[in-house]
């Protein structure tokens, strides 16, 4: 009887490990060496997977001309990725996007750029620091971020500076905490933004250059 106990037990061990090296192999990072291109109307589903940037597209750092792990096209959707460290230049978007439960563990250069004009759409997820900005527009956009938690960084969203191009930022549902400058800064005397619903806390000047502001319904704690 004690050897079949004996034999039991084994192969539970046994067993156990074989689950846990399965697990913790389908929860390796994912080494990303060239851009993971997201083409035109398709959905890429990430299942919850983490990316780090391979040394070809960036350290992570402030440098320019790094490269992003993700670019995402006109009607294509990113959802449910996690970009570890270092991120490179995170994720581009080129045209009317959706980008649904990214999280930024450590925002690189920048977690997220608008490179060419649309709708971007940002919903769920979070980001954390980011010594500048965490979101940067380079492009004429409608640029919405709800339900999105935001810690530590410079900025939240950052208009292209010296830029005149109108931007509409959408801000609703988030929590955002310790920017250092701002929640959203513009040199455009024609951009706008709208928050509502939104908890804030320590977020410096709030806005910067901002002529255009609606608020509803936001708690500062």
């Amino acid at each position: 009887m004690k050897k079949i106990v004996s034999i039991l037990f084994m192969f539970s061990l046994v067993m156990g490990f074989s689950q846990f090296q399965s697990s913790t192999a389908f929860a390796a990072d994912k080494v990303v060496h060239e851009t993971i291109i997201v083409p035109k109307n398709t959905t890429y589903d990430g299942k919850g997977q983490r990316f780090v940037a391979g040394k070809e597209l960036g350290d992570g750092s402030q440098s320019e001309n790094q490269e992003p792990v993700f670019r995402v096209e006109d009607g294509a959707t990113l959802k449910n990725v996690v970009l570890g460290t270092p991120a490179a230049d995170g994720v581009h978007t080129y045209g009317n996007v959706n980008i649904q439960n990214v999280k930024w563990e450590d925002v690189g250069e920048d977690a997220l750029t608008v490179k060419k004009e649309g709708k971007v759409t940002i919903d769920g997820g979070s980001a954390q620091k980011a010594s500048d900005k965490i979101f940067q527009i380079n492009k004429a956009s409608t640029f919405t971020v709800k339900n999105f938690t935001a810690d530590n960084g410079g900025k939240f969203i950052r208009q292209l500076g010296g830029s005149t191009f109108h931007v509409d930022v959408i801000i609703d549902k988030c929590t955002i905490t310790n920017m250092k400058e701002a929640i959203f800064r513009t040199d455009s005397k024609t951009s706008t933004v709208r928050m509502t619903n939104t908890r804030y806390s320590n977020v410096g000047q709030k806005w910067i250059g901002v002529q255009h502001i609606y608020e509803n319904n936001n708690t500062q704690f």
